[in-house]
């Protein structure tokens, strides 16, 4: 993973990301708003090893401190309390991640030099979302 430490990512391309959203509860409004912007994501490590995602729109900045394989309690953009855990295999960063109902959401971001492709999945729903970050200096 250390070579996409610090690498910044614009989102280019998202399908079935509204639906994804639809599922897991998140409100028409909160829908619109999240679909309207381009975030840019990066991942920087810190000096006590943990991990830190960073997602910046010309809205607001949403950052999430973790240490892989510990379970953390983050807000999801529509303010949602959930429960998460990390895990990195290879290039890939894995998180699973459960909603207060219940609901179990798996994201696998994957890093490569030039793109960030992030695939959703959740149980219960028979979608697939992916969006697709292309690398920025």
């Amino acid at each position: 993973m250390e070579p996409f430490i610090g690498k910044k990512y614009k989102l280019k391309s998202s399908d079935n990301f509204e639906d994804y959203l639809k599922f897991i509860g998140v409100g028409i409004l909160s829908r619109k708003l999240v679909m309207s912007v381009s975030p840019v994501t990066e991942l920087t490590k810190n000096e006590d090893e943990s991990y830190t995602l960073i997602h910046t729109t010309s809205i607001r900045k949403v950052t999430t401190t973790f240490r892989l394989g510990e379970e953390y309690e983050e807000d999801r953009p529509d303010g949602v309390k959930v429960k998460s855990q990390m895990t990195i295999e290879g290039n890939k960063l894995i998180q699973v991640q459960y909603d207060p109902s219940g609901k179990k959401s798996k994201h696998i971001r994957e890093f490569t030099d030039t793109t960030l492709t992030v695939t959703t999945t959740a149980d219960g729903w028979d979608g697939t979302c992916i969006r697709v970050y292309e690398a920025v200096n």
